[in-house]
């Protein structure tokens, strides 16, 4: 019997690269109608140390761009689990939200194409992560919040070259990207191998039946753990993405028997 395509589907931010930086100047500048030019080291500097606080706690919690409203609009609700995160984000003003994600696309777009070599400078790609998309033997796709055309600059600029078709950008609701995915190829969903650093993203995966696995590496908190353990999803660090190819090569071989 012939074996079925293994898949692999990533999130970016916080499993590809870390983009930490360039999305607090994104939000800070371009919701506060900063010129392009601050998208600096300088303009980083610049920005509050309290909102810098709030923001990086608040990424451990966001799962798209219009979650980063919460650090905007609120600056000292005491937040510990994505429950009070959510209520939060709620409970703002969904015009406001709106607003704010445009302006902030809008700022994105005008550094991108303005300032590409510094807006890129702001991606680290994460130890080993380069040498693993490289040497991937399976169809690689990227489900994302970010949008398509920053995915595909910044892994360009590493050496990684992917299609259009192959990045799902500005995802709010992964499992749908997925499922285009899963028809595109006739597979059935457990084949395709979904890595995300936000547990609630890999907590719905998993229960539309993908293959989920938690990167421990990106955004998190100590509330996530608890979250992994209730709904027994498992994780992943850096150090053991080998074992995960090979659990992948594993099942491959026990389906072609």
């Amino acid at each position: 019997m012939q074996g079925l395509q293994k898949i692999f589907a990533l999130d970016f931010d916080g499993v590809i690269a870390d983009g930490l930086n360039e999305c607090l100047l994104v939000t800070w500048n371009g919701y506060y109608d900063l010129e392009v030019k601050d998208f600096s080291l300088k303009g980083l500097a610049n920005i509050p140390a309290s909102f810098i606080k709030r923001f990086t706690h608040c990424r451990n919690f966001a799962k798209h761009l219009g979650h980063f409203a919460v650090a905007i609009f609120d600056i000292d609700t005491p937040i510990r689990t994505q429950e009070d995160y959510e209520r939060l984000y709620l409970s703002l003003d969904p015009i406001e939200v709106e607003i704010f994600v445009k302006k902030v696309n809008e700022y994105r777009t005008k550094a991108k194409q303005e300032r590409e070599l510094l807006w890129l400078e702001q991606h680290t790609l994460y130890p080993n992560i380069q040498s693993f998309l490289k040497g991937l033997d399976a169809p690689l796709y990227i489900v994302s919040a970010k949008d398509s055309d920053s995915i595909i600059k910044i892994l360009a600029k590493t050496g990684i070259k992917l299609d259009p078709h192959q990045v799902f950008g500005e995802q709010r609701n992964k499992p749908a990207a997925l499922k285009a995915i899963q028809l595109e190829h006739s597979v059935r969903p457990d084949e395709i191998f979904v890595l995300d650093d936000n547990i609630i993203n890999a907590i719905d995966v998993k229960q539309a039946g993908y293959s989920a696995y938690w990167a421990i590496w990106g955004y998190q908190t100590e509330h996530h753990w608890e979250l992994a353990r209730q709904h027994q999803v498992a994780s992943f660090s850096l150090e053991q993405l080998p074992d995960l190819i090979s659990a992948m090569s594993k099942s491959f071989k026990e389906e072609t028997v």
